[in-house]
């Protein structure tokens, strides 16, 4: 009787083993379906690269790049996660989980450059532009419309660096995992802007934003 209550378990051990795998393959092929329409949504909507062989090459490298980020993204949290469970210090906490995230953003700075070079042979420049800007929800034509809109009187000089700017943050933010996170780092680099245009260049930004607020409201938009 006992032998049987063991074999059992071990079956009962190896039928919940086994759930979790096919739970576990059945959600990373969710998420695999949910990857694949999002590459597609950004070849369609910001690279209108024609469907063939090339689309195909271009939307595996997007999908695979979403995957190897998301895994980056997760083995740190978890090891994040982790750390703040531990009996350590604030001060060792602090340092160590600072370690991790400076080890994360090397792995994605690689994931990246390997990710451009693999698009390089497939796109041509404008089209690399169009998967950077599908993949950060094309927040920089949306940020420096609203600048040089909000200031009609922004020099070439100004505006080369808005754009300059604002092309450091679509770079970083590729990287990110969440839209809130690509989201977050725009908006650091428009605070940078918006110090460098008081600051260095003594626009007034409130009166700028009240002018152009008014603007809006005339236009009917």
């Amino acid at each position: 009787m006992k032998k049987l209550t063991i074999i059992a378990g071990w079956l009962v051990l190896g039928f919940l083993t086994l759930t979790a795998q096919v739970a576990t393959t059945e959600q990373e092929q969710a998420y695999l379906e949910v990857l694949k329409n999002r590459s597609e949504k950004i070849l369609d909507d910001y690279v209108q690269l024609p469907h063939g062989a090339a689309r195909e090459k271009v939307r595996s490298l997007l999908v695979k790049q979403y995957w190897e980020l998301n895994k980056v993204h997760d083995d740190t949290d978890a090891r994040v996660k982790e750390l703040k469970q531990r009996e350590l210090t604030e001060k060792k906490a602090t340092k160590k989980i600072e370690r991790e995230k400076r080890k994360a953003t090397r792995k994605l700075k690689k994931l990246q450059k390997k990710f451009l070079a693999n698009l390089s042979k497939e796109l041509n420049s404008i089209q690399i532009d169009g998967i950077k800007d599908g993949m950060t929800l094309g927040a920089l034509n949306h940020n420096y419309r609203g600048f040089t809109e909000m200031i009609p009187a922004l020099s070439d000089e100004e505006k080369a660096y808005i754009c300059n700017e604002l092309l450091k943050a679509r770079d970083e933010a590729m990287n990110m995992g969440s839209s809130e996170d690509k989201l977050s780092i725009f908006r650091k680099y428009k605070g940078r802007i918006n110090n460098w245009l008081s600051g260095e260049r003594g626009y007034d930004l409130k009166k700028e934003g009240d002018a152009w607020r008014e603007r809006i409201k005339l236009s009917g938009d």
